[in-house]
């Protein structure tokens, strides 16, 4: 039997094959990670197995030397999952199939060299004179014996090491062991147990009192019942030395058990309430769904052809009870023994969403998330591969849990562009959810209180099942929403703080009654520049085209692309001027500013109050607890929070998302106005809204104040209609990246000449041409990041998925100087 083996670490986008010993057969599984020689000198390296055959087109293959896995870490769905991605994305296999992997868990091969037992000097004097290299190792091992590679290494530093090892071991003069480590384990505790009755155990006890108290006080201990080794040792005051005695005498056994860290807290038990009439219409066709899809094996397509649509959209207002709607369909799912996801855009989100999910549904929940340390998220993906959870919760990377029966995937705010990876694979979530699905034969939810505007175009052609939800499910009325012009706030009432007077009275009036506001300003730091008065220049990165940002915790200026950062400047390092001013807004000063309130107290939810572990948690459960009356951030702040006692939002800076050169402006604005109004008036109170900006008059603010999203997409539409944009053509990303600036442009500019010179482009019929328009070469927005230069064309294309073709040469001839990187992105965010 032969493997296909995806080597790790290896940017060689193929399969290699190799030979399965007879002795491995049995356990070499598609899925499994093995350890083979790989390259020239057979160095160890761990790999995953894709496909098992029975034959091979090439000879001499090597084999596997090692299966490291019991089971499949990835089954044949996440195989077919990768595939799919790697023609989808312009992926190598590689990097689609790290992402059904747990992070960080790396095989670490140690070689450990010694000299054969059997070696005889003057045997193998003709190779030793004929290598200098050889003759170094052997003169080592002689005086050091058995050493590590490294080590060896360290002491004879020659380029072919690994080629003299090889021939001196295929000579039987040096022998070479492996030991294998991996980096990420499973926690265990050691229990130790009496192996004899406790009546004996305490006979014993008395007997070796005078010669081993320690271990008489452990059998005294033991024969009240099993301990862990750890409290053993600690509460006999004695060491590992003696319970290993007790082992030898075979008085006690010591096993091992797995333990879990835990990555949430349980909470009190909740069960379903009676759904609203809107909830129950969309909870029963989902039920409805759940059971067609039962009734129709994997293998049969006929799925597809159901007249009930899997594939569903709900527009429901903020605060319409959407998760009571999830929790519900997810009930039935599991009667039904299928397996569910649910994915939220962003981390903060997490906590509330997920504290949800537990009360409902105790541990069968896991989470999968980013700001997860190593150990938890590996013990949430054993337990989810164990087989012991039914519901999978977490942002972006969770819809690549190891789930085998999934029923239903769910995702909550699917209009948001954290869905979209910005790193290769550069896969949209909601795409791959839908992929995945396809792949189960599972229910789809997709649901926004603003949809993004191609969902919402396929739900209106019939691609989707549509569902409203236009009531609140307290019947609460939306948030009032006042629009406040920040022109006339200056020019009129000569007004130059951050806050107009009608968002500062309706905080003082908050205050006063006892109830909290939420702050929404997307800058994170305390000023957006700094920048010299006298010649005009502001301070940037030494790594990109940007500027720095001033933080005033530690008085530094950073850079919020790459890391840079930098001590505050006291003078102009252009013209050596002192008269440096500080330019914009960002939360920390928004905070600053919020602390002359009367009777203000504080939160700041930004990147830098959440970067610790469990920093999204604190800062909630601070706000949550009513020390705080006050919370201002940036996005975090936007979306999937609920707290009954606020009834204040305001909105600092409404323009900031609407001046992008990015034709989702408009919509990205009106979500994150509507989304951020809707965090107000979800208890017994009626919301307020206060959204300050220098635009009061364009369409997305005006539609945000009155929360009307079907007319901004009546709107929207048409103008993406006339302009061609998505959903009316898919967009391709090409960015070049090159360290030196001439050779990107040289790059970009040979791409340019490429496409136009293909059949998609020259078409005379415009109806069939594939790409519509070809727009730059131009520099990228960021035209210099991380020390790169940076060049982007975009192209207009009927589908990507019928240029692929030629995306994959492009990427394959223009991707080949080390200094010269292609990106190809889908309708990038």
């Amino acid at each position: 039997m032969i493997a296909k083996i995806i080597i790790n670490g290896q940017d060689i986008d193929k399969s290699f094959d190799y030979k399965i010993p007879q002795e491995l057969e049995e356990t070499a599984k598609i899925g499994c990670r093995v350890i083979v020689p790989f390259g020239r000198y057979n160095k160890p390296a761990d790999g995953v197995i894709i496909e098992i055959v029975e034959m091979s087109e090439f000879d001499k293959l090597k084999n596997i030397k090692e299966i490291l896995d019991e089971r499949p870490l990835c089954g044949y769905d996440a195989i077919e999952l990768c595939s799919w991605m790697r023609e989808k994305y312009f992926c190598t296999f590689n990097q689609a199939l790290r992402l059904c992997l747990p992070p960080q868990l790396n095989i670490r091969t140690q070689q450990w060299i010694s000299l054969c037992e059997t070696f005889d000097i003057d045997a193998g004097e003709e190779l030793l004179k004929s290598s200098k290299t050889a003759l170094e190792i052997v003169r080592f091992l002689t005086i050091s014996g058995t050493v590590e590679y490294d080590e060896l290494y360290e002491n004879v530093k020659r380029s072919n090491l690994q080629k003299s090892l090889k021939i001196l071991q295929d000579n039987e003069i040096v022998d070479i062991s492996e030991q294998n480590f991996q980096s990420l384990k499973g926690k265990h505790k050691k229990i130790a147990e009496l192996n004899i009755l406790p009546e004996l155990a305490l006979e014993y006890s008395d007997q070796i009192a005078n010669r081993a108290k320690i271990q008489s006080a452990m059998l005294k201990l033991l024969a009240a019942g099993a301990m862990l080794c750890s409290d053993l040792v600690a509460q006999s005051d004695g060491s590992y030395a003696a319970l290993s005695g007790l082992q030898k005498k075979g008085w006690i056994t010591v096993t091992e058990q797995r333990i879990f860290r835990d990555a949430y807290c349980e909470n009190t038990k909740t069960t379903a309430y009676k759904p609203t009439a809107e909830q129950k219409v969309i909870i029963d066709y989902i039920d409805k769904c759940l059971k067609a899809q039962s009734s129709v094996s994997r293998a049969d397509s006929s799925f597809q052809k159901e007249p009930l649509k899997a594939k569903i959209l709900i527009r429901g207002v903020t605060g319409s009870g959407k998760t009571e709607v999830y929790l519900q369909a997810i009930e039935n799912c599991i009667k039904q023994g299928k397996q569910a996801i649910v994915l939220v855009p962003e981390i903060s989100l997490t906590p509330q969403i997920v504290e949800r999910f537990v009360s409902r549904f105790g541990k069968r929940v896991a989470v999968l998330h980013s700001a997860l340390s190593a150990g938890e998220r590996f013990d949430e993906w054993s337990r989810i591969l164990d087989g012991d959870v039914d519901v999978v919760v977490g942002a972006r990377s969770a819809i690549f849990a190891p789930l085998d029966n999934i029923g239903i995937i769910i995702l909550d705010e699917e209009h948001e562009s954290s869905y979209k990876s910005e790193i290769s694979p550069k896969y949209h979530a909601r795409e791959v959810a839908l992929k995945r699905a396809e792949l189960h034969k599972a229910v789809v939810v997709l649901a926004s209180a603003t949809p993004s505007v191609e969902s919402f175009y396929r739900a209106r052609s019939g691609e989707y099942q549509l569902f409203h939800m236009e009531k609140r499910y307290n019947d609460n009325a939306l948030p009032n929403v006042d629009v406040v012009d920040m022109r006339q706030e200056l020019m009129e009432k000569q007004n130059t703080s951050i806050f107009s007077e009608k968002l500062r009275e309706n905080v003082q009036k908050n205050i006063k009654n006892g109830e909290k506001t939420i702050l929404f300003l997307n800058r994170r730091g305390y000023s957006t520049f700094v920048s010299c008065r006298e010649c005009g220049d502001a301070i940037m990165c030494e790594n990109c085209s940007v500027s720095l940002v001033y933080h005033r915790n530690g008085n530094r200026l950073n850079c919020h692309y790459c890391g840079f950062s930098q001590m505050n400047v006291t003078s102009c390092p252009s013209c050596g001027s002192r008269f440096i001013k500080f330019f914009g807004t960002g939360t920390q000063k928004a905070e600053e500013e919020l602390q002359t309130f009367a009777g203000a107290k504080v939160l700041r939810m930004d990147v830098d109050t959440t970067s610790k572990k469990g920093g999204h948690q604190s800062v909630l459960d601070k706000f949550a607890s009513g020390d705080y009356n006050i919370l201002i951030g940036t996005q975090m702040v936007t979306k999937g929070l609920d707290f009954p006692d606020v009834t204040l939002v305001g909105v600092l800076a409404a323009d900031t998302s609407l001046n992008i050169d990015d034709f989702r402006a408009s919509e990205r604005t009106f979500a994150q106005l509507a989304q951020v109004a809707g965090r107000a008036g979800r208890g017994d109170t009626l919301g307020r809204a206060v959204i300050q900006t220098y635009q009061p008059e364009h369409y997305a603010v005006e539609l945000a104040k009155t929360h009307d999203y079907l007319a901004f997409y009546e709107q929207e539409i048409k103008l993406r209609e006339l302009l061609c944009y998505p959903p009316f053509c898919d967009i391709v990303s090409i960015i070049v990246s090159s360290g030196v600036d001439i050779d990107g442009a040289s790059t970009i500019n040979q791409i340019k000449k490429y496409i136009e010179e293909t059949a998609c482009y020259r078409q005379n019929d415009s109806s069939e041409r594939v790409i519509l328009e070809v727009l730059g070469p131009v520099a990228a927005p960021v035209a210099r990041l991380k020390r790169k230069y940076r060049y982007r064309i975009l192209l207009k294309v009927t589908s990507a998925d019928k240029i692929s073709a030629i995306l994959r040469e492009i990427q394959q001839n223009f991707d080949g100087n080390a200094d010269t990187y292609i990106s190809i992105d889908i309708n990038p965010m």
